[in-house]
Protein backbone atom coordinates (compact mmCIF):
# COMPACT_ATOMS: atom_id res chain seq x y z
CA UNK A 1 0.00 0.00 0.00
CA UNK A 2 1.27 3.46 -0.94
CA UNK A 3 2.43 5.54 2.02
CA UNK A 4 0.33 8.64 2.60
CA UNK A 5 2.23 11.80 1.73
CA UNK A 6 2.13 14.68 4.23
CA UNK A 7 2.37 18.18 2.79
CA UNK A 8 2.59 21.21 5.07
CA UNK A 9 1.81 24.61 3.56
CA UNK A 10 3.11 27.60 5.52
CA UNK A 11 1.21 30.80 4.72
CA UNK A 12 -2.23 31.81 3.50
CA UNK A 13 -3.45 34.86 1.51
CA UNK A 14 -3.24 33.93 -2.19
CA UNK A 15 -0.27 31.64 -2.76
CA UNK A 16 -0.57 29.19 0.14
CA UNK A 17 -4.21 28.23 -0.52
CA UNK A 18 -3.56 28.00 -4.26
CA UNK A 19 -0.60 25.68 -3.67
CA UNK A 20 -2.63 23.57 -1.24
CA UNK A 21 -5.52 23.25 -3.71
CA UNK A 22 -3.18 22.27 -6.54
CA UNK A 23 -1.47 19.71 -4.29
CA UNK A 24 -4.88 18.19 -3.56
CA UNK A 25 -5.71 18.03 -7.29
CA UNK A 26 -2.43 16.20 -7.84
CA UNK A 27 -2.64 13.77 -4.92
CA UNK A 28 -6.14 13.15 -3.60
CA UNK A 29 -4.86 10.85 -0.87
CA UNK A 30 -2.28 13.18 0.65
CA UNK A 31 -2.58 14.70 4.10
CA UNK A 32 -2.35 18.45 3.56
CA UNK A 33 -2.02 20.93 6.43
CA UNK A 34 -2.29 24.68 5.79
CA UNK A 35 -1.02 26.98 8.54
CA UNK A 36 -1.83 30.71 8.54
CA UNK A 37 -1.20 33.18 11.34
CA UNK A 38 -4.13 35.46 10.38
CA UNK A 39 -7.80 34.69 10.91
CA UNK A 40 -8.54 34.60 7.15
CA UNK A 41 -6.98 31.86 5.11
CA UNK A 42 -7.31 33.52 1.71
CA UNK A 43 -8.32 36.88 0.29
CA UNK A 44 -8.02 38.90 -2.91
CA UNK A 45 -5.20 41.34 -2.17
CA UNK A 46 -5.56 42.83 -5.65
CA UNK A 47 -9.04 44.02 -4.68
CA UNK A 48 -8.02 46.22 -1.74
CA UNK A 49 -8.08 49.45 -3.76
CA UNK A 50 -11.46 48.60 -5.20
CA UNK A 51 -12.99 48.30 -1.74
CA UNK A 52 -11.42 51.64 -0.85
CA UNK A 53 -13.07 53.20 -3.90
CA UNK A 54 -16.46 51.70 -2.99
CA UNK A 55 -16.65 49.67 -6.21
CA UNK A 56 -16.53 46.47 -4.15
CA UNK A 57 -18.79 47.46 -1.23
CA UNK A 58 -18.34 44.40 0.98
CA UNK A 59 -15.12 43.01 2.42
CA UNK A 60 -16.75 39.61 2.20
CA UNK A 61 -16.44 39.81 -1.59
CA UNK A 62 -12.66 39.75 -1.16
CA UNK A 63 -12.79 36.80 1.22
CA UNK A 64 -14.83 34.17 -0.60
CA UNK A 65 -12.37 31.28 -0.17
CA UNK A 66 -12.85 30.66 3.53
CA UNK A 67 -11.14 28.15 5.78
CA UNK A 68 -14.35 26.13 5.83
CA UNK A 69 -14.35 25.91 2.03
CA UNK A 70 -10.83 24.48 2.03
CA UNK A 71 -11.75 22.03 4.80
CA UNK A 72 -14.96 20.77 3.23
CA UNK A 73 -14.24 20.96 -0.50
CA UNK A 74 -10.49 20.26 -0.62
CA UNK A 75 -10.23 18.15 2.56
CA UNK A 76 -7.35 20.31 3.81
CA UNK A 77 -6.52 20.65 7.50
CA UNK A 78 -6.62 24.45 7.80
CA UNK A 79 -5.20 26.03 10.95
CA UNK A 80 -5.73 29.79 11.19
CA UNK A 81 -4.44 31.98 13.99
CA UNK A 82 -1.37 29.73 14.20
CA UNK A 83 2.18 30.83 13.50
CA UNK A 84 5.11 28.62 12.48
CA UNK A 85 8.06 29.28 14.79
CA UNK A 86 10.70 26.93 13.34
CA UNK A 87 11.48 24.75 10.35
CA UNK A 88 13.83 21.81 10.84
CA UNK A 89 14.68 20.90 7.26
CA UNK A 90 17.01 18.03 8.18
CA UNK A 91 14.36 16.24 10.23
CA UNK A 92 11.54 17.53 7.98
CA UNK A 93 9.59 19.02 10.87
CA UNK A 94 7.86 22.32 11.59
CA UNK A 95 6.96 23.75 14.96
CA UNK A 96 3.67 25.63 14.98
CA UNK A 97 1.37 26.63 17.81
CA UNK A 98 3.18 24.44 20.30
CA UNK A 99 2.93 21.37 18.07
CA UNK A 100 5.55 19.61 15.95
CA UNK A 101 4.46 18.40 12.53
CA UNK A 102 6.45 16.05 10.33
CA UNK A 103 6.24 16.46 6.57
CA UNK A 104 7.32 14.83 3.34
CA UNK A 105 7.14 18.13 1.50
CA UNK A 106 6.79 21.69 2.73
CA UNK A 107 5.51 24.64 0.70
CA UNK A 108 6.71 28.01 1.96
CA UNK A 109 4.30 30.83 1.05
CA UNK A 110 4.72 33.50 3.71
CA UNK A 111 4.80 36.36 1.21
CA UNK A 112 6.18 39.74 2.23
CA UNK A 113 5.72 42.54 4.73
CA UNK A 114 5.24 46.21 3.88
CA UNK A 115 8.05 48.54 4.88
CA UNK A 116 6.89 50.98 7.58
CA UNK A 117 9.35 53.69 8.69
CA UNK A 118 10.40 53.33 12.32
CA UNK A 119 9.22 56.91 12.92
CA UNK A 120 5.65 55.63 12.62
CA UNK A 121 5.97 52.73 15.07
CA UNK A 122 3.12 52.44 17.54
CA UNK A 123 0.81 54.92 15.83
CA UNK A 124 -2.82 53.77 15.79
CA UNK A 125 -3.72 55.71 12.63
CA UNK A 126 -0.92 54.23 10.47
CA UNK A 127 -1.84 51.25 8.29
CA UNK A 128 -0.15 48.97 5.82
CA UNK A 129 -1.99 48.16 2.59
CA UNK A 130 -1.72 44.38 2.35
CA UNK A 131 -4.44 42.62 4.35
CA UNK A 132 -8.17 42.77 4.99
CA UNK A 133 -7.42 43.92 8.53
CA UNK A 134 -5.40 46.84 7.15
CA UNK A 135 -8.27 47.69 4.84
CA UNK A 136 -10.82 47.50 7.60
CA UNK A 137 -8.79 49.95 9.69
CA UNK A 138 -8.44 52.45 6.86
CA UNK A 139 -12.14 52.36 5.95
CA UNK A 140 -13.19 52.65 9.60
CA UNK A 141 -11.05 55.77 9.92
CA UNK A 142 -12.56 57.29 6.78
CA UNK A 143 -16.10 56.48 7.97
CA UNK A 144 -15.24 58.27 11.23
CA UNK A 145 -14.46 61.42 9.23
CA UNK A 146 -10.68 61.06 8.83
CA UNK A 147 -10.29 62.01 5.19
CA UNK A 148 -6.91 63.80 5.16
CA UNK A 149 -4.63 60.94 4.17
CA UNK A 150 -0.92 60.62 3.36
CA UNK A 151 0.38 57.67 1.35
CA UNK A 152 4.05 56.76 1.76
CA UNK A 153 5.42 55.15 -1.37
CA UNK A 154 4.64 55.62 -5.05
CA UNK A 155 4.87 52.05 -6.31
CA UNK A 156 1.96 49.87 -7.48
CA UNK A 157 0.25 49.66 -4.11
CA UNK A 158 0.74 53.36 -3.37
CA UNK A 159 -0.73 54.49 -6.69
CA UNK A 160 -3.62 52.02 -6.44
CA UNK A 161 -4.35 53.17 -2.88
CA UNK A 162 -4.31 56.79 -4.06
CA UNK A 163 -6.71 55.98 -6.89
CA UNK A 164 -9.12 54.23 -4.52
CA UNK A 165 -8.99 56.98 -1.90
CA UNK A 166 -9.52 59.72 -4.49
CA UNK A 167 -12.59 57.91 -5.79
CA UNK A 168 -13.80 57.95 -2.20
CA UNK A 169 -13.36 61.75 -2.20
CA UNK A 170 -10.49 61.80 0.29
CA UNK A 171 -7.78 64.46 0.42
CA UNK A 172 -4.61 62.63 -0.66
CA UNK A 173 -0.93 63.47 -0.47
CA UNK A 174 1.38 60.85 -2.00
CA UNK A 175 4.99 60.98 -0.77
CA UNK A 176 7.64 59.16 -2.81
CA UNK A 177 11.32 59.16 -1.88
CA UNK A 178 12.52 58.39 -5.40
CA UNK A 179 12.59 60.82 -8.33
CA UNK A 180 9.28 59.54 -9.78
CA UNK A 181 6.30 57.28 -9.24
CA UNK A 182 6.09 53.74 -10.63
CA UNK A 183 9.83 53.34 -11.09
CA UNK A 184 9.44 50.06 -12.99
CA UNK A 185 7.62 51.96 -15.76
CA UNK A 186 9.24 54.31 -18.26
CA UNK A 187 9.65 57.94 -17.21
CA UNK A 188 6.99 58.92 -19.76
CA UNK A 189 4.33 56.59 -18.38
CA UNK A 190 5.15 57.34 -14.75
CA UNK A 191 4.89 61.05 -15.59
CA UNK A 192 1.47 60.51 -17.15
CA UNK A 193 0.33 58.64 -14.03
CA UNK A 194 1.57 61.45 -11.79
CA UNK A 195 -0.24 64.04 -13.90
CA UNK A 196 -3.46 62.01 -13.78
CA UNK A 197 -3.32 61.81 -9.98
CA UNK A 198 -2.88 65.57 -9.95
CA UNK A 199 -5.98 66.01 -12.11
CA UNK A 200 -7.93 63.91 -9.62
CA UNK A 201 -6.89 66.24 -6.81
CA UNK A 202 -3.95 64.43 -5.27
CA UNK A 203 -0.76 66.20 -4.31
CA UNK A 204 2.21 64.17 -5.53
CA UNK A 205 5.60 64.77 -3.90
CA UNK A 206 8.61 63.02 -5.41
CA UNK A 207 12.17 63.17 -4.12
CA UNK A 208 10.60 63.63 -0.68
CA UNK A 209 12.10 62.02 2.44
CA UNK A 210 10.30 61.59 5.76
CA UNK A 211 12.45 63.19 8.47
CA UNK A 212 10.13 63.33 11.48
CA UNK A 213 6.51 63.06 12.61
CA UNK A 214 4.31 64.99 14.99
CA UNK A 215 1.98 63.10 17.33
CA UNK A 216 -0.94 63.63 19.62
CA UNK A 217 -1.22 60.62 21.90
CA UNK A 218 -1.18 57.50 19.71
CA UNK A 219 -2.08 59.45 16.57
CA UNK A 220 0.30 60.85 13.98
CA UNK A 221 -0.94 64.36 13.21
CA UNK A 222 1.69 65.52 10.73
CA UNK A 223 4.58 64.27 8.61
CA UNK A 224 7.71 66.40 8.51
CA UNK A 225 9.80 66.10 5.36
CA UNK A 226 13.55 66.63 5.04
CA UNK A 227 12.74 69.81 3.15
CA UNK A 228 11.13 71.15 6.31
CA UNK A 229 7.61 70.95 4.94
CA UNK A 230 4.91 69.86 7.39
CA UNK A 231 2.02 67.76 6.04
CA UNK A 232 -1.04 67.54 8.35
CA UNK A 233 -2.60 64.05 8.33
CA UNK A 234 -5.45 62.10 9.87
CA UNK A 235 -4.48 58.72 8.41
CA UNK A 236 -1.24 57.35 7.00
CA UNK A 237 -1.06 54.44 4.54
CA UNK A 238 2.41 52.87 4.30
CA UNK A 239 3.23 51.32 0.91
CA UNK A 240 6.95 52.14 0.72
CA UNK A 241 8.16 48.79 -0.61
CA UNK A 242 8.09 45.23 0.68
CA UNK A 243 10.45 42.83 2.42
CA UNK A 244 10.12 39.07 1.76
CA UNK A 245 9.20 37.14 4.90
CA UNK A 246 11.97 34.57 4.58
CA UNK A 247 13.53 34.61 8.06
CA UNK A 248 12.27 31.10 8.89
CA UNK A 249 13.94 29.68 5.80
CA UNK A 250 17.12 31.63 6.42
CA UNK A 251 17.36 30.16 9.92
CA UNK A 252 16.67 26.72 8.43
CA UNK A 253 19.70 27.14 6.15
CA UNK A 254 18.01 27.95 2.84
CA UNK A 255 19.79 29.98 0.19
CA UNK A 256 18.37 33.47 -0.28
CA UNK A 257 19.06 36.01 -3.00
CA UNK A 258 20.34 39.53 -2.37
CA UNK A 259 16.79 40.93 -2.47
CA UNK A 260 15.78 38.55 0.35
CA UNK A 261 13.72 36.23 -1.84
CA UNK A 262 14.11 32.46 -1.74
CA UNK A 263 16.45 31.01 -4.34
CA UNK A 264 14.48 28.30 -6.18
CA UNK A 265 14.92 26.26 -9.34
CA UNK A 266 12.46 25.91 -12.22
CA UNK A 267 10.40 23.42 -10.18
CA UNK A 268 10.14 25.96 -7.31
CA UNK A 269 12.43 23.84 -5.12
CA UNK A 270 14.51 25.70 -2.56
CA UNK A 271 18.03 24.65 -1.61
CA UNK A 272 16.53 22.57 1.24
CA UNK A 273 15.43 19.05 0.39
CA UNK A 274 11.66 18.69 0.26
CA UNK A 275 11.05 22.44 0.67
CA UNK A 276 9.32 24.41 -2.07
CA UNK A 277 8.68 28.17 -2.11
CA UNK A 278 6.12 30.25 -3.96
CA UNK A 279 4.37 33.60 -4.01
CA UNK A 280 5.78 37.01 -3.14
CA UNK A 281 8.85 35.61 -1.39
CA UNK A 282 10.21 33.33 -4.12
CA UNK A 283 12.50 34.30 -6.97
CA UNK A 284 11.53 33.84 -10.61
CA UNK A 285 13.54 33.96 -13.83
CA UNK A 286 13.03 36.93 -16.14
CA UNK A 287 12.43 35.85 -19.74
CA UNK A 288 14.53 38.63 -21.28
CA UNK A 289 17.45 39.02 -18.87
CA UNK A 290 17.62 35.40 -17.69
CA UNK A 291 18.27 36.63 -14.14
CA UNK A 292 16.33 35.51 -11.08
CA UNK A 293 14.72 38.07 -8.78
CA UNK A 294 11.58 38.86 -6.82
CA UNK A 295 8.71 40.05 -9.03
CA UNK A 296 5.85 41.02 -6.71
CA UNK A 297 2.81 40.46 -8.90
CA UNK A 298 -0.33 38.48 -8.08
CA UNK A 299 -0.50 36.65 -11.41
CA UNK A 300 3.11 35.48 -11.08
CA UNK A 301 2.57 34.49 -7.45
CA UNK A 302 -0.39 32.39 -8.57
CA UNK A 303 1.68 30.59 -11.22
CA UNK A 304 4.49 29.82 -8.77
CA UNK A 305 1.94 28.47 -6.28
CA UNK A 306 0.44 26.15 -8.86
CA UNK A 307 3.88 24.77 -9.76
CA UNK A 308 5.01 24.39 -6.14
CA UNK A 309 1.74 22.75 -5.09
CA UNK A 310 1.71 20.22 -7.91
CA UNK A 311 5.40 19.31 -7.50
CA UNK A 312 5.18 18.97 -3.73
CA UNK A 313 2.50 16.35 -4.43
CA UNK A 314 4.66 14.40 -6.87
CA UNK A 315 4.38 16.19 -10.22
CA UNK A 316 7.34 17.49 -12.22
CA UNK A 317 6.11 20.77 -13.66
CA UNK A 318 8.41 23.65 -14.58
CA UNK A 319 7.92 27.34 -13.92
CA UNK A 320 8.53 29.22 -17.19
CA UNK A 321 10.41 32.54 -17.19
CA UNK A 322 8.26 35.63 -16.63
CA UNK A 323 8.03 39.02 -18.31
CA UNK A 324 6.75 41.06 -15.39
CA UNK A 325 3.68 42.05 -17.38
CA UNK A 326 1.66 44.51 -15.30
CA UNK A 327 -1.30 46.85 -15.57
CA UNK A 328 -2.96 49.35 -13.26
CA UNK A 329 -5.61 52.03 -13.33
CA UNK A 330 -4.98 55.67 -12.38
CA UNK A 331 -8.18 57.65 -12.72
CA UNK A 332 -9.13 57.51 -16.40
CA UNK A 333 -5.61 56.43 -17.37
CA UNK A 334 -4.48 52.83 -17.77
CA UNK A 335 -0.75 52.11 -17.46
CA UNK A 336 0.80 48.80 -18.52
CA UNK A 337 4.17 47.29 -19.25
CA UNK A 338 5.89 44.03 -20.16
CA UNK A 339 9.43 42.75 -20.58
CA UNK A 340 12.62 44.72 -20.20
CA UNK A 341 12.53 48.24 -18.81
CA UNK A 342 14.35 51.14 -20.40
CA UNK A 343 16.55 51.50 -17.31
CA UNK A 344 17.45 47.82 -17.49
CA UNK A 345 18.41 48.01 -21.15
CA UNK A 346 21.99 47.66 -22.38
CA UNK A 347 23.80 48.92 -25.45
CA UNK A 348 22.30 47.90 -28.76
CA UNK A 349 18.73 48.47 -27.58
CA UNK A 350 16.53 50.84 -29.56
CA UNK A 351 13.44 52.68 -28.31
CA UNK A 352 10.52 53.57 -30.56
CA UNK A 353 7.67 55.85 -29.44
CA UNK A 354 4.24 56.35 -31.00
CA UNK A 355 0.90 57.82 -29.95
CA UNK A 356 -1.71 55.96 -32.00
CA UNK A 357 -5.52 56.07 -31.77
CA UNK A 358 -7.21 53.37 -29.69
CA UNK A 359 -9.70 52.90 -32.54
CA UNK A 360 -10.69 54.73 -35.73
CA UNK A 361 -10.53 58.46 -34.97
CA UNK A 362 -13.84 59.09 -36.72
CA UNK A 363 -15.65 56.70 -34.34
CA UNK A 364 -16.76 58.30 -31.03
CA UNK A 365 -14.50 58.23 -27.95
CA UNK A 366 -11.26 57.44 -29.78
CA UNK A 367 -8.23 58.42 -27.69
CA UNK A 368 -4.45 58.01 -28.10
CA UNK A 369 -2.46 55.10 -26.74
CA UNK A 370 1.16 55.97 -26.00
CA UNK A 371 3.50 53.05 -26.67
CA UNK A 372 7.24 52.85 -26.08
CA UNK A 373 8.75 49.76 -27.66
CA UNK A 374 12.18 48.39 -26.78
CA UNK A 375 13.85 46.18 -29.36
CA UNK A 376 17.29 44.95 -30.40
CA UNK A 377 18.66 47.53 -32.82
CA UNK A 378 20.28 44.86 -35.03
CA UNK A 379 17.96 41.85 -34.96
CA UNK A 380 14.74 43.70 -34.24
CA UNK A 381 13.82 41.21 -31.52
CA UNK A 382 11.18 42.64 -29.21
CA UNK A 383 12.49 43.25 -25.66
CA UNK A 384 9.88 45.25 -23.77
CA UNK A 385 7.10 47.81 -23.92
CA UNK A 386 5.42 50.50 -21.83
CA UNK A 387 1.92 51.74 -22.61
CA UNK A 388 -0.57 54.30 -21.34
CA UNK A 389 -3.99 55.44 -22.50
CA UNK A 390 -7.66 55.49 -21.67
CA UNK A 391 -8.91 52.63 -23.84
CA UNK A 392 -7.58 49.40 -25.27
CA UNK A 393 -4.32 49.34 -23.30
CA UNK A 394 -5.14 45.98 -21.75
CA UNK A 395 -5.43 44.05 -24.99
CA UNK A 396 -2.36 45.73 -26.52
CA UNK A 397 -0.09 44.87 -23.60
CA UNK A 398 -1.29 41.26 -23.76
CA UNK A 399 -0.51 41.11 -27.49
CA UNK A 400 2.97 42.49 -26.81
CA UNK A 401 3.55 40.07 -23.93
CA UNK A 402 2.57 37.18 -26.18
CA UNK A 403 4.85 38.45 -28.92
CA UNK A 404 7.70 38.70 -26.42
CA UNK A 405 7.10 35.14 -25.27
CA UNK A 406 7.16 33.98 -28.87
CA UNK A 407 10.43 35.78 -29.63
CA UNK A 408 8.89 37.93 -32.38
CA UNK A 409 10.82 40.68 -34.13
CA UNK A 410 9.44 44.13 -34.87
CA UNK A 411 9.07 43.12 -38.54
CA UNK A 412 6.91 40.15 -37.56
CA UNK A 413 4.95 42.26 -35.10
CA UNK A 414 4.30 44.89 -37.78
CA UNK A 415 2.57 42.29 -39.97
CA UNK A 416 0.67 40.55 -37.16
CA UNK A 417 -2.96 39.96 -38.16
CA UNK A 418 -5.00 41.65 -35.43
CA UNK A 419 -8.75 42.14 -35.19
CA UNK A 420 -10.22 45.27 -36.74
CA UNK A 421 -13.56 47.02 -36.43
CA UNK A 422 -13.93 50.81 -36.08
CA UNK A 423 -15.19 50.62 -32.48
CA UNK A 424 -12.20 48.52 -31.35
CA UNK A 425 -9.17 49.45 -33.41
CA UNK A 426 -7.92 51.19 -36.52
CA UNK A 427 -7.15 49.28 -39.70
CA UNK A 428 -3.55 49.52 -38.60
CA UNK A 429 -3.60 48.63 -34.91
CA UNK A 430 -1.41 50.65 -32.50
CA UNK A 431 0.73 47.53 -32.06
CA UNK A 432 1.25 47.32 -35.83
CA UNK A 433 1.98 51.06 -35.94
CA UNK A 434 4.74 51.08 -33.32
CA UNK A 435 6.27 47.91 -34.79
CA UNK A 436 6.20 49.38 -38.32
CA UNK A 437 8.03 52.51 -37.14
CA UNK A 438 10.54 50.38 -35.23
CA UNK A 439 11.13 48.18 -38.26
CA UNK A 440 11.67 51.21 -40.50
CA UNK A 441 14.17 52.66 -38.03
CA UNK A 442 16.00 49.33 -37.82
CA UNK A 443 16.35 49.27 -41.61
CA UNK A 444 17.83 52.77 -41.54
CA UNK A 445 15.01 54.40 -43.51
CA UNK A 446 15.11 57.36 -41.13
CA UNK A 447 16.86 58.18 -37.88
CA UNK A 448 14.75 58.47 -34.75
CA UNK A 449 15.73 61.31 -32.41
CA UNK A 450 14.57 60.97 -28.81
CA UNK A 451 13.15 63.95 -26.90
CA UNK A 452 16.19 63.84 -24.58
CA UNK A 453 18.61 63.85 -27.53
CA UNK A 454 16.73 66.74 -29.14
CA UNK A 455 16.94 68.79 -25.95
CA UNK A 456 20.66 68.05 -25.54
CA UNK A 457 21.64 68.94 -29.11
CA UNK A 458 18.97 71.48 -29.96
CA UNK A 459 21.45 74.19 -30.98
CA UNK A 460 23.18 71.83 -33.41
CA UNK A 461 20.00 70.69 -35.19
CA UNK A 462 17.84 72.25 -37.87
CA UNK A 463 14.32 71.70 -36.58
CA UNK A 464 11.49 71.64 -39.11
CA UNK A 465 7.90 71.72 -37.87
CA UNK A 466 5.79 69.96 -40.52
CA UNK A 467 2.39 70.51 -38.90
CA UNK A 468 -0.17 72.44 -40.92
CA UNK A 469 -1.77 74.24 -37.99
CA UNK A 470 -0.93 75.73 -34.61
CA UNK A 471 2.05 77.73 -33.41
CA UNK A 472 5.39 76.52 -34.69
CA UNK A 473 7.80 74.90 -32.23
CA UNK A 474 10.16 77.53 -30.82
CA UNK A 475 13.32 77.73 -32.92
CA UNK A 476 11.89 75.57 -35.70
CA UNK A 477 11.26 76.32 -39.37
CA UNK A 478 7.58 75.95 -40.27
CA UNK A 479 7.14 73.94 -43.47
CA UNK A 480 3.94 71.84 -43.70
CA UNK A 481 4.40 68.25 -44.84
CA UNK A 482 2.02 68.77 -47.77
CA UNK A 483 4.34 71.46 -49.16
CA UNK A 484 7.68 69.86 -48.28
CA UNK A 485 8.44 68.34 -51.68
CA UNK A 486 7.70 71.56 -53.54
CA UNK A 487 9.56 73.81 -51.10
CA UNK A 488 12.37 71.50 -50.00
CA UNK A 489 14.96 73.87 -51.52
CA UNK A 490 14.03 76.51 -48.95
CA UNK A 491 15.63 74.48 -46.16
CA UNK A 492 19.25 75.21 -45.12
CA UNK A 493 21.74 73.26 -47.19
CA UNK A 494 23.85 72.25 -44.18
CA UNK A 495 23.11 70.94 -40.71
CA UNK A 496 21.21 67.88 -39.56
CA UNK A 497 17.49 68.17 -40.33
CA UNK A 498 15.10 66.90 -37.67
CA UNK A 499 11.41 66.95 -38.53
CA UNK A 500 8.73 67.24 -35.87
CA UNK A 501 4.97 66.83 -35.80
CA UNK A 502 2.37 65.96 -33.20
CA UNK A 503 2.79 62.18 -32.97
CA UNK A 504 5.92 61.29 -34.98
CA UNK A 505 4.28 59.82 -38.08
CA UNK A 506 4.45 63.04 -40.11
CA UNK A 507 8.00 63.68 -38.95
CA UNK A 508 9.02 60.22 -40.13
CA UNK A 509 7.46 60.75 -43.57
CA UNK A 510 9.22 64.11 -43.86
CA UNK A 511 12.56 62.54 -42.91
CA UNK A 512 12.07 59.91 -45.63
CA UNK A 513 11.58 62.67 -48.18
CA UNK A 514 14.75 64.38 -46.98
CA UNK A 515 16.82 61.19 -47.04
CA UNK A 516 15.79 60.52 -50.62
CA UNK A 517 16.86 64.06 -51.52
CA UNK A 518 20.39 63.49 -50.30
CA UNK A 519 20.14 64.46 -46.62
CA UNK A 520 21.22 61.05 -45.27
CA UNK A 521 21.40 62.19 -41.64
CA UNK A 522 17.85 63.56 -41.57
CA UNK A 523 15.84 62.40 -38.58
CA UNK A 524 12.48 62.78 -36.90
CA UNK A 525 11.38 63.37 -33.33
CA UNK A 526 10.41 59.92 -31.97
CA UNK A 527 6.85 60.11 -30.68
CA UNK A 528 6.55 63.69 -31.92
CA UNK A 529 5.76 66.74 -29.84
CA UNK A 530 3.53 64.64 -27.60
CA UNK A 531 6.59 62.72 -26.35
CA UNK A 532 8.57 65.95 -25.99
CA UNK A 533 5.74 67.47 -23.95
CA UNK A 534 5.53 64.42 -21.69
CA UNK A 535 9.29 64.46 -21.09
CA UNK A 536 9.22 68.15 -20.21
CA UNK A 537 6.33 67.54 -17.78
CA UNK A 538 8.28 64.71 -16.16
CA UNK A 539 11.38 66.88 -15.81
CA UNK A 540 9.35 69.64 -14.17
CA UNK A 541 8.05 67.39 -11.38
Amino acid sequence: MKKQRTIVVVGGAQSGPTAAARARETDDGARIVLIERATEVSYAAAGLAHHLSGEVPSLAELNRETAELFRSFYDIDVRTGVEVSRIDAKQRRVEAGGETLEYDALIYALGADSVVPALLDGASNVFRFRTLKDLEGIVSGIDAGKRRIAILGGGFFGVEAADGLLRRKCEVVLVEQGPRLLSSFSPTVSGMASAELGKLGARVLTGATLADVQRSGTQVTALVLASGERIPVELVVATAGIVPRTELLRHAGAKLLRDGSVAVDERMRSSLAGVYACGVCASVEHAVTGKRALVAQASIADKTAQIAGANAAGAKHKMPPVLGTAILRVGELVCARTGLSLEGAKKGVALTRVHAPSHDPWFPASSPISIELLHDSKTGRLLGADLAGQQGVDKRVDVLATALSGGLTVDELASLDLAYAPAFSAARDPVNVVASVAAATKRGLAQAVSPAELNRARGELVLVDVRANGSALAGAIRLPLSALRARFGELPGTGRLVFVDESGRGGYLAARIAVQRGRAQAGYLSGGLRSLELELEQGAQ
